[in-house]
C-alpha cells in the first residue's frame, strides 16, 4: 500500500487553495445572487413544493416560468439590498412567442396589486418593484407606498414575446437617485426618483421569479428566463452592452445627419387624456402621437407628460428622460424629455435643494450626442406665471452648463404662464428677461420680431404666447421657427389634443 506522505498533503491544499481562489476570482465585484439555472440544486431554488421546468436558455438551460409550478422565492441572499440609500442592478434575460394581453410577472418583490388613492384612483404604489410583460412588451414598476413610477413600451418599439431572447436590465443609483433601463444592451429610459426618498421604497419582500407578493393575482410569464442576476452596484452601460455582445449583437445608435436639429415644446394637457375616441372622435395621446411624427422633431420636451410619456416616447421609438415630482408620483411626471439620438446624462435639481422646494416639478434637462462630433443639452420647464424666482433658481442651479453654452449648447424650453416683455413691451411677469439677462435668445422672435404681426399665441383660449423655445451657444444657427396648428380649430380644441400649441424650431449646427 501506497503512504500518502506530507509533500502529498500539501500538494493536495495547494490545489484545493488554487481552486478555491479561481471560483472566487470569478465571481464578480458586488454580485450578489447570479442564476444561470443550469444547476437544478441551486440553493436559491430549492423548495419542496416547487416543480420546476427547465428549457434552452441563452446559454445552456433556463427556467420555464409558464411551464413550472409553485416557483419558489429566492430567500437566500435577502432584502437589505433593496434600498433608496444603496446602488444596485438587476439583469436577466427573457424570451417568450406567446403574446398575450394580460399582465405576466418576470420578476418582483412587490405587491403588484393597484391600491386605491381616492381622487389619484387606483395605482400600484406598494414598496418594491415588479418586471413584468403586458401586450407583447416589457414594463417596469417602482413604488414606496405613497407614490410610484413607471415606463411601459410598446411591443413594435421594445417586444419580449417575439420568440427571440432580450436582455432586461434595471440599474439604480442612490446618491443621483437615479433609475436607468436597458432594453438589449440600450439604455431607452432614465427616470429621476428622488421624491420617493422621502419614505424608501425598500420591500421587506422576497424577490420571486415569475409572480409578485399577491401570488394569485397575475399570472406568471409565459416564457424562459436566464442569467438572472443582482448586483449592488450600478452597472454601466459597458459593462451592460459586454454582457449583451457575449450572445447577441448590439443595435447601432442613430446620429444626426446633415447637422440640422428640429426641437418641439409642447405642454400635452393632463397626459393628452380630455379626449377619447368613442368620446370624441380621436384619442389625445394617439394624435398627440401623430403630430409629432409630421413635425419631424429630432427632441421633444413635454410639459403634462402625466404617465403618457412612456407610451409616447416608445411608439416614437425615441430615448426617454422624466424627472422626478411630488405631484408626479401619482400623476406620473410633469416634466420630460425625448430624444431620437442617445441620452447621455440627465440634470434634476431635488426638490429639497438650496434653490426651493419644487425645482423637480419645474425642470429637467438631459444631454444628448448628437453625433461625433456634437452634442446639445435639451431642458423642459413649466412655470407658475406669478413665480419668476423658480426660474431664476434654475438657471443658478444649471449655470455652470449655460455658462458653457459656446461649447455644449442649450435649448431651453417649455410652459412659462406668462408673456414675454418682447412680446407686449412691458411683460406681466419676469421670466422672458430673466432668459434674456441670461444669454439666451427667443428663437421665433428672432426670426419674427414684429409681434403684432406675428403674435404666435400658444394658448389658445387666451390668445397669449406662453410657451417659449430659447436657445443658447454659438454652434446653435436658427434656420426656422413655427407651430403646430393641425386639427386647430378656432378658440377651443376641437380636433386638437392640447390646450396647448405645440412650438418648432429648426437649427444648423456651425
Amino acid at each position: 500500500m501506497k503512504q500518502f506522505t506530507i509533500t502529498n498533503l500539501g500538494i493536495v491544499i495547494m490545489l484545493v487553495a488554487f481552486s478555491f481562489g479561481n471560483l472566487q476570482a470569478q465571481k464578480k465585484e458586488g454580485q450578489l445572487l447570479f442564476l444561470d439555472f443550469d444547476s437544478k440544486d441551486s440553493p436559491n431554488l430549492r423548495e419542496s413544493n416547487a416543480n420546476l421546468v427547465y428549457g434552452m436558455g441563452i446559454k445552456g438551460k433556463g427556467l420555464d416560468i409558464e411551464k413550472s409550478t409553485n416557483l419558489p422565492k429566492l430567500k437566500d441572499f435577502g432584502t437589505d439590498w433593496f434600498s433608496n440609500s444603496k446602488d444596485f442592478s438587476i439583469s436577466v434575460w427573457v424570451k417568450s412567442a406567446k403574446v398575450t394581453t394580460d399582465t405576466t410577472i418576470i420578476l418582483s418583490n412587490a405587491d403588484f396589486r393597484k391600491k386605491d388613492m381616492g381622487i389619484y384612483k387606483k395605482r400600484r404604489i406598494n414598496p418594491g418593484f415588479t418586471l413584468y410583460s403586458s401586450n407583447g412588451a416589457w414594463g417596469w414598476n417602482i413604488g414606496n407606498g405613497s407614490a410610484y413610477y413607471n415606463y411601459e413600451p410598446i411591443a413594435k418599439d421594445q417586444p419580449i414575446t417575439d420568440n427571440i431572447w432580450h436582455q432586461i436590465v434595471f440599474t439604480y443609483n442612490a446618491s443621483r437617485k437615479e433609475v436607468r433601463l436597458f432594453y438589449d444592451g440600450i439604455n431607452r429610459a432614465i427616470l429621476s426618483i428622488g421624491d420617493l426618498s422621502n419614505r424608501d421604497f425598500a420591500s421587506n419582500k422576497t424577490l420571486m421569479i415569475g409572480k409578485d407578493e399577491s401570488e394569485s393575482s397575475y399570472k406568471p410569464f409565459q416564457g424562459v428566463v436566464d442569467q438572472l442576476e443582482v448586483s449592488t452596484t450600478t452597472l454601466s452601460q459597458k459593462q451592460i452592452q459586454k454582457a449583451f455582445k457575449k450572445h447577441a449583437k448590439i443595435q447601432e445608435e442613430p446620429e444626426m445627419e446633415n447637422d440640422v436639429l428640429t426641437v418641439l415644446n409642447w405642454n400635452i394637457w393632463h397626459g393628452g387624456s380630455h379626449f377619447l375616441k368613442d368620446r370624441d372622435g380621436f384619442d389625445g395621446v394617439e394624435r398627440i402621437i401623430e403630430m409629432i411624427k409630421k413635425s419631424g422633431a429630432d427632441i421633444v420636451m413635454m410639459q403634462e407628460t402625466y404617465g403618457s410619456g412612456s407610451i409616447i416616447s416608445s411608439s416614437l421609438g425615441y430615448y426617454y428622460y422624466e424627472a422626478s415630482s411630488t405631484i408626479g408620483a401619482v400623476w406620473g411626471a410633469n416634466i420630460s424629455v425625448m430624444s431620437r439620438y442617445p441620452i447621455e446624462d440627465v440634470y434634476m435639481i431635488e426638490e429639497r435643494s438650496n434653490y426651493g422646494k419644487n425645482y423637480a416639478f419645474n425642470n429637467g434637462g438631459a444631454k444628448i450626442r448628437l453625433s461625433k462630433k456634437n452634442k446639445v443639452i435639451a431642458f423642459s420647464n413649466w412655470y407658475n406665471g406669478r413665480k419668476p424666482e423658480d426660474l431664476d433658481g434654475a438657471l443658478k442651479g444649471w449655470a455652470k452648463l449655460v455658462n458653457n453654452a459656446d461649447d455644449i449648447p442649450i435649448v431651453w424650453a417649455g410652459d412659462f404662464n406668462s408673456v414675454s416683455h418682447l412680446d407686449d413691451g412691458i411683460g406681466k411677469s419676469g421670466h422672458s428677461k430673466l432668459m434674456t439677462n441670461a444669454g439666451f435668445k427667443d428663437s421665433y422672435r428672432e426670426l419674427y420680431p414684429d409681434a403684432k404681426k406675428y403674435p404666435c399665441y400658444s394658448a389658445p383660449r387666451n390668445e397669449d404666447k406662453i410657451d417659449f423655445i430659447y436657445y443658447k451657444g454659438v454652434k446653435l444657427k436658427l434656420i426656422e421657427a413655427g407651430k403646430i396648428i393641425e386639427n386647430f380649430k378656432g378658440k377651443n380644441t376641437l380636433g386638437y389634443p392640447s390646450d396647448h400649441l405645440g412650438l418648432t424650431s429648426k437649427f444648423k449646427f456651425n
